[in-house]
């Protein structure tokens, strides 16, 4: 028990002698009273890690911040889709078709899957349940149809393809000259 109330009476007296010195601690890293917002290296430059462009040019405001911005337009920036030569605007225009003929061959081609996927359930249905051969060989007539319609729509989706990257090519082209 005496072991114990000593242990005690340490730590109480440890802790008293302890907690008045942290406000005096801190207090000593701000000799300014004015806490800077970001760390320097001592010699007046800041760290990689801490600089951001607001920092670097301008200054402070008149709060004291860095981070005050110029909001004015720049013209180099701010009109980078707008072209006047009419060769440029047709190619924007080609590329823009060429990329609707892609998306609308591309639901087609997903539309024709579709069919041909209820087709074979169809046709495994009818086989299930012991159809005609009638029956059975219209169902696989429709599947072929379906295969060659499939077909079809991917070279044309192929080629739609192809427009578009030539597109891209000549607008790349002309857009360097």
């Amino acid at each position: 028990m005496k072991n114990l109330k000593s242990i005690i009476l340490g730590g109480i007296v440890t802790g008293v002698l302890i907690v008045p010195t942290g406000p005096a601690a801190a207090d000593t890293n701000n000799v300014s009273r004015h806490y800077q917002f970001r760390r320097n290296d001592h010699q007046g430059n800041w760290g990689h890690y801490e600089r951001r462009d607001s920092y670097r040019g301008g200054g402070r405001d008149h709060y004291g911040r860095y981070d005050r911005h110029d909001y004015r337009r720049d013209v180099r920036h701010d009109n980078l889709g707008h072209h006047n030569k009419p060769e440029i605007r047709q190619d924007f225009k080609n590329i823009r078709n060429a990329r609707n003929e892609v998306k609308q061959d591309r639901r087609e081609l997903r539309g024709d899957y579709q069919e041909l996927r209820k087709d074979r359930s169809e046709l495994r249905r009818d086989i299930r349940n012991g159809a005609s051969k009638q029956e059975i060989f219209k169902d696989r007539q429709e599947i072929r149809d379906d295969f060659q319609k499939i077909g079809k729509d991917r070279t044309e989706l192929r080629q739609d393809q192809a427009t578009l990257q030539s597109d891209r090519r000549e607008l790349k082209s002309d857009l360097h000259k």
